[in-house]
């Protein structure tokens, strides 16, 4: 009896936990990186005009992102029910003015250049945007460009490469000059002439500096520790806006493909286990500005993330470039543990990568701040900051990669091996066979307790349950259910025939 007793507890243990893990594995919803292409869709769309920091374009990016954390059933960073973080930054915007460039002489306009074709502002700096000046005033002139120092301040004048006005700096409100102008070489040369001849120039471009207060968007998968260091996922939203033309630069590589990513695998992570520590996901503001918005959320959160690992993505999606990982200019030689696990991750799965030392992405804010952190980047500079960096050149098998990498690393750091062993491809398949062979143990044994009157209904009972549970399942499309509805339906019907036989007798 007591056998009995204990081989029914193991047998009820064991299909109660098959039936869990199937019911988890169904709950849990896979990375996709379609949604990542469809988020990126959004994000970089005309409507949302570059996502500028500062601009109404960026606080609905923000807004969208904040309200996908909430549908993931993300948690805000402090249990106070504010999923931002606010910081006040200079921000350029525009004066909705007609922008200008004229030659001019005794007071009269001889010339006036053409916006967009002969001249254009450098989104750099504006602490002015209105500059006059002749041969009277300080001019160092180059090859190539004037570094002018007039009564209405210091500017540059240059250049840019094949004549092509479609790239826009970053902006940075500390820059050395007040503002940076791109010519073309025939306006170059016409400016250059106009004042040894002792004409003026006159320039205004239609942009100006404004203090602001702009926003971090945060969202926690709450761990069953949080006294351990959490997991910090990070990609900034921004980007560089519209130009006076009203140019979107959209910014669908740099930077809507990594916010996508970390929007997707904060949804599918929602539908996983509980991990064992926070899973910080942030979605940074006014990267473009000087890496500003990791930096506040750094300082901010310093005592309790500085042993944290930080993975960010910034440009992610690019066909035939390998991963780069990038770590701060001051972790070149420090010892990474973060970036050694991503090295071995890496070759385990035959993945090309190059490691790169360099501040030009959100890493480098937590790396001053001596916190192990690193991007994954696919350095295609092709396109970046002009209008043609656009969803067109996104590919998803190379986000799929990135995953792939991310997905073991986030796992292992973050989760149980129980946990991981639950939602893994083989959990399933595994429990199963253990199952099949307590029921042919059940069945063959010396004992057969299975064949027992009172035991195989009882058993029956269990395994219809199992069945018509494991239908259910299959209805709804999870393929691995008729697994266990197979093993239960040919349980029950052999086990009716074993007694059927052993009656007839």
């Amino acid at each position: 009896m007591k056998k009995n007793i204990l081989y029914f507890s193991i047998l009820s243990i064991i299909s109660f936990f098959l039936l869990t893990t199937l019911y988890l594995n169904n709950t849990y919803s896979e990375f996709d990186s379609t949604n990542v292409r469809n988020n990126i869709y959004v994000l970089s769309s005309d409507t949302l005009g570059g996502r500028l920091a500062g601009s109404a374009e960026n606080l609905v990016a923000a807004e969208i992102i904040k309200n996908r954390f909430i549908d993931y059933g993300l948690k805000t960073l402090n249990g106070d029910g504010n999923y931002t973080q606010d910081f006040n930054t200079i921000c350029p915007v525009t004066t909705n003015t007609s922008p200008y460039l004229k030659i001019e002489y005794n007071g009269d306009t001889e010339e006036e250049l053409q916006y967009g074709v002969d001249f254009k502002e450098d989104m750099i700096n504006f602490k002015n945007n209105t500059f006059s000046f002749s041969k009277s005033d300080k001019i160092n002139s180059y090859l190539s460009y004037l570094d002018i120092t007039c009564d209405d301040g210091t500017f540059l004048l240059y250049v840019p490469k094949d004549n092509n006005f479609s790239f826009r700096s970053s902006f940075f409100s500390d820059f050395a000059k007040d503002a940076v102008i791109m010519v073309s070489q025939n306006a170059f040369d016409k400016i250059t002439s106009s004042l040894n001849e002792g004409k003026q120039i006159s320039i205004h471009v239609p942009f100006e500096e404004e203090e602001k207060t702009i926003s971090n968007v945060i969202g926690v998968i709450k761990g069953s520790n949080s006294s351990l260091s959490p997991f910090i996922i990070t990609a900034h939203y921004d980007h560089l806006g519209k130009d006076g033309l009203g140019t979107s630069y959209s910014g669908a590589l740099d930077n809507a493909s990594g916010t996508s990513f970390i929007l997707e695998l904060s949804r599918s992570l929602s539908t996983y286990g509980k991990p064992e520590k926070d899973i910080i996901f942030v979605a940074l503001n006014a990267e473009e500005f000087g890496l500003l918005g990791s930096k506040a959320f750094a300082e901010e959160n310093l005592f309790n993330i500085q042993d944290s690992k930080v993975i960010n993505f910034d440009m992610i999606g690019s066909a035939d470039y390998p991963i780069s990982l990038m770590q701060g200019s001051k972790f070149k030689n420090t010892d990474s543990e973060l970036l050694e696990s991503i090295k071995s991750i890496c070759k385990d799965n035959s993945v090309d990568y190059e490691v790169l030392y360099e501040d030009s992405s959100d890493h480098a804010s937590f790396n001053n701040l001596n916190i192990d952190a690193l991007s994954f980047c696919h350095s295609d500079k092709t396109r970046i900051h002009t209008p043609e960096d656009t969803i067109d050149y996104i590919d998803t098998s190379s986000i799929d990669t990135v995953y792939k990498i991310v997905e073991t690393e986030i796992k292992t750091s973050c989760y149980s091996g129980l946990t991981r062993f639950i939602y893994s491809q083989n959990s399933i398949t595994l429990i199963s066979i253990v199952l099949i062979l307590l029921i042919i143990w059940g069945i063959f044994s010396k004992n057969k307790f299975l064949l027992h009157k009172n035991s195989s209904i009882l058993f029956r009972a269990i395994a219809l349950i199992a069945v018509i549970s494991a239908t259910i399942f299959y209805i709804k499309g999870y393929t691995s259910a008729l697994i266990i509805a197979l093993i239960f339906g040919f349980s029950i019907i052999f086990i009716t025939l074993m007694r059927l036989n052993s009656k007839s007798r």
